[in-house]
């Protein structure tokens, strides 16, 4: 069963990854990707419907894994919300309204206090009321949640899938507010000729690269942060970089190829580089270079 739903759950983000190569970024992504997990998340409620799942199977299954899959429904709703409603505006007022986003995501946690800290320290006493099925909640601190279906909810898996959810939202804002200037005002860097560099392949191969340069220690002998190396290739390069984490998190799951496959290809192309470089070369007849 867990291997089942890990299958069934990396197939989903492999459907998220190939969307988001295949589609700009923006709403038209983040309604393209709900669709994906609405479609997964289908097929998980029809598979769990066709089981008989023991009552710490259906704990288990409710309180770890349909709010795995049920957050990134949650996620791009609230995605599709802020892009909605973000003003048209400055730098600094964008910023703030990322932190406007924060503050309710703040206020959501302490209002969810006893619920979150539950989540948190993965408590177990009340499982049996807030992950069953059916479950009576006589007596018990419960949350107020919309109506649940009752074939595929328990009393408190949607507020779980919230906090997951929310801790991804709230990761994502801090990366926005954190962007550079240059990404949301458009100005970049030229080079000596006046020429503007943009970073035109994927951006997962130069967070790639970016991870390697500093796993390393090849900037300020190790001394900075990620952080401010994506923020200095964002500017350098006019790219987006604010997801990075989770984007290194599908590099890490790689498997039908080299987890460092962008790193492979550029040492086969220095390789090639450097072979051509030296390879002999005859000389010119003084009969050809006459022609020539």
């Amino acid at each position: 069963m867990e291997k089942l739903i890990e299958k069934m759950y990396q197939q989903m983000m492999d459907d998220l990854k190939s969307n988001e190569q295949s589609q700009s970024s923006g709403r038209e992504l983040f309604i393209s990707n709900l669709d994906v997990v609405v479609r997964h998340l289908s097929c998980l409620k029809h598979w769990s419907l066709s089981q008989e799942f023991s009552p710490a199977q259906e704990i288990w299954f409710f309180k770890t894994q349909k709010p795995r899959f049920y957050r990134w429904k949650i996620f791009y709703v609230e995605l599709i919300a802020i892009d909605s409603t973000s003003p048209v505006a400055a730098n600094e007022e964008l910023k703030e309204y990322y932190m406007s986003q924060l503050r309710f995501i703040e206020r959501f946690f302490r209002l969810h206090e006893f619920h979150y800290q539950y989540y948190k320290f993965k408590a177990k006493e009340l499982d049996q009321f807030y992950f069953i099925r059916g479950a009576k909640l006589e007596g018990l601190l419960s949350a107020e949640l919309p109506e649940v279906d009752a074939s595929f909810g328990t009393s408190q898996d949607y507020l779980v899938s919230k906090f997951m959810a929310y801790e991804l939202l709230q990761q994502h804002l801090v990366e926005l507010v954190q962007s550079p200037e240059s990404v949301v005002s458009g100005t970049g860097l030229k080079s000596r000729k006046g020429i503007i560099t943009r970073w035109t392949g994927d951006s997962c191969n130069l967070i790639e690269l970016i991870y390697g340069i500093h796993d390393t220690a090849q900037v300020n002998n190790g001394e900075v942060d990620l952080s401010d190396l994506m923020d200095v290739f964002e500017q350098c390069f006019q790219v987006n970089l604010s997801r990075y984490f989770r984007r290194f998190t599908e590099i890490k799951r790689r498997k039908s190829m080299s987890k460092t496959r962008f790193l492979d290809q550029m040492r086969e192309a220095i390789h090639k580089r450097i072979d051509d470089g030296d390879a002999y070369h005859p000389p010119l007849k003084k009969q050809d270079s006459q022609q020539d």
